[in-house]
């Protein structure tokens, strides 16, 4: 797992010629750094042969994507501790190489294996990533929004010429959307997560009701109609400067 951190952090500057966290320039131990990094960070290779492209990673021919690295803040966006990362992280063969998915992996993230086409890094991607079970209450979607993801790719001299092998696609997100509304953050930061253009709408709306009461229905200022539409007005506008001075 080490040595899957450090690449995907040599590769990531490599492809966009910044570090992925500051905490890494930095760092004389990338892959601890990684593991406690304020941002999310997995690494999504093959079980075996060719894995899903983008869309649905239930699209695989074979035994399909599975999640090779996890860190800290990874965990968290599925509900894990890091202690409990052996419910979501496949197992490689010392022997063979191969990965495979042993019994105790009991939580999916639906990211694909491959990036199509010649693209080796993407930013603003956005997935779904894990679907809510509807035999579980408590389960929600989550998704990433604004993520990056990049190819991993490892090079080695083999026979004097230089060989490219895929190792899988690296994913990285600050935050996670839970079901519809729920903003969240490494470090269990959670709030809900308000629309400003909706803010706006209502706003607009607003406006329109105090105006029919008083233009159409003719109440006057001080009728309790007026003013109390006043006042939800006035708390939608405060709400919508809360809201922009917090992002």
């Amino acid at each position: 797992l080490r040595d899957l951190a450090s690449s995907a952090c040599a590769s990531f500057e490599g492809r966009t010629g910044k570090p992925l966290t500051e905490e890494i320039r930095k760092s004389s131990d990338v892959p601890k750094t990684l593991w406690n990094a304020p941002v999310a960070c997995v690494i999504v290779g093959d079980e075996s042969g060719d894995g899903g492209e983008d869309g649905d990673a239930a699209e695989a021919t074979t035994a399909g994507p599975v999640i090779q690295y996890a860190n800290i803040a990874a965990l968290e966006s599925v509900g894990l501790k890091p202690d409990q990362f052996e419910q979501l992280l496949a197992t490689k063969d010392p022997e063979s190489g191969e990965w495979n998915v042993s019994g105790k992996v009991d939580k999916f993230i639906d990211l694909p294996s491959v990036m199509k086409g010649d693209k080796a890094y993407e930013s603003g991607y956005k997935k779904k990533m894990v679907k809510a079970n509807a035999d579980d209450a408590a389960s929600v979607d989550i998704t990433i929004e604004s993520a990056q993801r990049w190819k991993l790719e490892k090079s080695a001299l083999i026979d004097g010429k230089f060989v490219t092998e895929t190792l899988g696609v690296a994913y990285a997100w600050n935050s996670w959307v839970e079901g519809e509304d729920t903003l969240c953050r490494p470090g269990k930061v959670r709030e809900v997560n308000i629309d400003t253009g909706d803010i706006e709408d209502k706003i607009k709306a607003q406006g329109e009701v105090i105006r029919e009461l008083k233009e159409v229905q003719g109440f006057g200022n001080k009728d309790p109609e007026v003013s109390d539409a006043v006042q939800e007005l006035l708390r939608l506008k405060a709400l919508l400067e809360e809201v922009v001075a917090s992002k």
